[in-house]
């Protein structure tokens, strides 16, 4: 079995804190295909999420986001 891994940078326009963007990225992981979370402390409103696309789609990522009720673009793939 092959697994396939893609990156893709979320710009969310909300400022997002510490503790807050602890929840987002454990909510974010449990979403089926994500394999992980992560952001640079100098960046904070930009996620990279690492996701198995036999599983997610980046489309599908964003959805996530908005769906918690952020407002987010992808920026990079």
């Amino acid at each position: 079995m092959s697994t396939t891994l893609n990156e893709v940078v979320v710009h969310i326009d909300e400022q997002v804190d510490d503790d807050a963007f602890s929840d987002l990225a454990q909510g974010i992981r449990q979403d089926r295909g994500i394999v992980s979370v992560g952001r640079n402390d100098s960046h904070n409103h930009l996620m990279v999420v690492v996701y198995d696309s036999a599983h997610a789609r980046a489309s599908s990522i964003l959805h996530n986001f908005r769906e918690r009720g952020l407002h987010a673009q992808l920026i990079g793939m």
